[in-house]
């Protein structure tokens, strides 16, 4: 039967010197100063090689999802911004058909038809004119207080 080779296992030196690194932090600075091992430790950790590429694949991860992330985010703009396109065409389309009412509403023709249907007017007879300016004086000898407010018209010819 053979024996595997026994690993020596090392002892401090001075147990002592061990326990009252434990017992102040300011020791074990101190002693690791002394062996430069505190600047070791820095390095390795920061230079490492698996360290460095753990950061590189965190940094590539967090700039893939940011990158997919603002995708998303401007095919969802580019979705609303057609959207507002399409009501402001249909707006343009209602604002053309309003100012196409408008015009045909304010026409002479249906006015001079609105007022003689509903409202009873008609045009005067050339004796109802009253005029105003230089024969105003006697177009109110002519009529008088018999003008009322909404009998009549009063048309100016000139």
């Amino acid at each position: 039967m053979s024996r595997s080779p026994r690993i020596p296992q090392r002892k401090p030196r001075n147990l002592n010197a061990l326990r009252s690194v434990f017992r102040r932090p300011e020791v074990l600075r101190a002693a690791l100063k002394r062996a430069r091992v505190s600047s070791r430790l820095t390095g390795g950790l920061l230079g490492s090689l698996r360290t460095r590429g753990f950061l590189l694949w965190g940094a590539t991860l967090a700039t893939g999802i940011l990158c997919v992330s603002q995708h998303v985010y401007s095919t969802e703009l580019a979705g609303h911004i057609e959207g507002l396109r399409g009501t402001r065409k249909s707006v343009e389309a209602e604002i053309g058909f309003l100012r196409m009412e408008s015009a045909r509403l304010a026409g002479r023709e249906r006015i001079e038809g609105y007022a003689a249907e509903r409202l009873g007017m008609r045009y005067p007879e050339a004796h109802e004119v009253v005029r105003l300016g230089d024969g105003a004086v006697n177009s109110w000898n002519r009529w008088g207080d018999d003008l009322v407010e909404g009998s009549t018209f009063a048309v100016n010819d000139g």
